[in-house]
């Protein structure tokens, strides 16, 4: 990506260049530009924005703001000094909650992006009114795939402050920041190495890497906002590392398999006896907080199950019931058939997945009782 992103901006006027500094001194908006000049941090006051009319012209931030008030549209500039009096100054509120897909900035649906107005007729010629356009809509062009959707302004707000490009950030600052924002977190056990995991990057080769924004987005919509404290996603890891593992064998196994596809998570439970199971991440649906669960089932072979998301509050959806987290499903799914189309209890973790090595040394060896336990494979 450019170092300046380019917004788009649809509309039908020509006159994208005029400056009516007399009218804007008579009805007082001149300092409304004025002090948005000001307060506008420089991630958005140096963007160049692309008007879509007869011409595709570019113009700057101040430029635009005077278009704003050659069509009469003061009340977005109130909007925005509002935006900012509301203390969003950093920007982070400035560019919404959550930014809209490509998709929605061409469809007729609003747009999620906190600043969005209502096209209204001037009345002039020059107005920027479209009858086939009924939203002006402000909001950096962004991947099919939702990109810029963070799910919370804390996890916008971290990522915004990182040094580096909007859509890429250097490993060496990303881990940095997340040191400055989760410091206890991030040096739980191997917390760090389960981040690298999650976000695709060599650990051993993590100085040399980067992490995408499409990345990121993934991590927070899997494991929560990055924060600091019990609800942010890295403390949400280190639980998942600790209460995912169990003893088998006389070795510390745990059920999460972390990024896998159908075919292999199906190979590995093929010749495991019924009872054995799974849970990964969904291999194309990730960056919506998806997860599958697999399991080795005595009738219908391996079956996998997608583990929904509620991205409102949080909660993992599972046969019309809500969950915490994973280790609730489990714990459930254990304890009674909750799925129609897998009449199978849970029982044991599948043996040789590719995290058990980062995440054993999370739960201290006890010493092994005699007879035979619901947990342990019947031989």
């Amino acid at each position: 990506m450019e170092d300046e992103r380019t917004r788009s901006w649809s509309g039908g006027s020509s006159a994208s260049r005029v400056s009516f500094q007399s009218q804007m001194e008579k009805n007082g908006t001149m300092s409304k530009v004025q002090f948005l000049l000001q307060q506008l941090p420089h991630l958005v006051k140096d963007l160049t924005w692309e008007l879509q009319n007869e011409e595709c012209t570019e113009a700057t931030c101040k430029e635009l703001l005077e278009i704003l008030v050659e069509v009469k549209r003061t009340d977005v500039l109130d909007d925005i000094v509002k935006h900012i009096n509301n203390g969003s100054s950093n920007c982070a509120g400035l560019l919404g909650p959550k930014l809209p897909t490509q998709e929605s900035l061409d469809g007729d649906s609003a747009s999620s992006c906190g600043l969005s107005w209502p096209l209204q007729d001037s009345g002039n010629g020059g107005s920027l009114v479209d009858s086939s356009m009924s939203k002006v809509k402000l909001g950096p062009q962004e991947s099919e795939e939702n990109d810029g959707n963070f799910f919370s302004d804390e996890s916008e707000k971290f990522w915004l402050n990182i040094p580096g490009d909007y859509e890429r950030k250097s490993w060496n600052h990303f881990s940095q920041a997340a040191k400055n924002c989760c410091l206890k977190e991030i040096q739980q056990g191997n917390v760090e190495k389960f981040l690298c995991k999650v976000l695709n990057i060599e650990y051993n080769h993590a100085n040399d890497s980067h992490v995408r924004l499409d990345q990121f987005v993934q991590l927070v919509a899997l494991f929560g906002p990055f924060k600091s404290g019990p609800e942010g996603c890295l403390q949400k890891m280190y639980d998942l590392m600790k209460k995912s593992t169990s003893m088998r064998d006389g070795a510390k196994v745990s059920w999460f398999a972390g990024h896998m596809d159908e075919t292999e998570a199906a190979n590995l439970l093929g010749d495991q006896s019924p009872g054995h199971f799974l849970i990964r991440i969904s291999s194309s649906r990730a960056h919506e907080g998806v997860f599958v669960l697999a399991v080795k089932t005595r009738d219908n072979g391996v079956v996998q199950i997608q583990i929904e998301r509620d991205l409102n509050d949080g909660a993992l959806l599972l046969a019309d019931k809500k969950f915490a987290d994973l280790m609730s499903v489990v714990d459930a799914l254990r304890r009674d058939v909750l799925l129609e189309n897998c009449r199978q209890l849970l029982i044991n973790p599948c043996p040789g997945l590719p995290l058990n090595a980062i995440f054993s040394g999370y739960m201290e060896a006890t010493a092994r009782r005699g007879g035979r336990g619901r947990g342990k494979t019947r031989r």
